[in-house]
């Protein structure tokens, strides 16, 4: 574990020729694995090459056998594979880069913030309720039949 603690992680994608084959390609990730670990590195994981088209033509390719690895290794082999990738003649593209280290923070505590409710007594129940007192109701219910019927009687 000492040994991962002082290389930094990477994750390299890569785009390989289309024309070849499931047997081919796995040749080829093989190779990738061999080139990183003669450099010093450790394959962590890796993913699945998968066939995919590209948005724009990439040294004449439309299509592409996509795949990426994530990998440790120390500072100083990293130029070499990228200078290996790049010398490849099966190898279309290829991007390497340095992981960020995950940082998990504790989030802080957050405290409600409580605020007392008046007390019952105080407030009347025409208020608590948001509505007026029954008798104002009336008087307008009333109040509004009256304009109603003069309307009406004025048709």
């Amino acid at each position: 574990m000492e040994e991962l603690i002082r290389r930094q992680q990477y994750e390299l994608a890569f785009h390989l020729l289309p024309s070849f084959t499931e047997t081919e390609l796995d040749g080829k990730r093989r190779e990738i694995e061999e080139l990183i670990s003669k450099s010093g590195g450790l394959v962590s994981r890796y993913g699945e090459i998968k066939k995919m088209r590209l948005a724009y033509p990439v040294k004449r390719e439309r299509f592409s056998n996509f795949g990426h690895i994530e990998f440790f290794a120390p500072k100083n082999a990293v130029e070499k594979i990228n200078k290996d990738l790049a010398l490849n003649e099966s190898v279309i593209r290829h991007l390497l880069i340095k992981k960020e280290e995950e940082r998990i923070t504790k989030p802080r505590s957050i405290k409600p913030k409580i605020v007392p409710m008046p007390e019952a007594s105080k407030i009347p129940d025409s208020e608590a309720v948001g509505k007026k007192p029954k008798e104002e109701e009336i008087k307008e219910t009333e109040e509004l039949d009256k304009k109603i019927e003069e309307i009406l009687e004025k048709l």
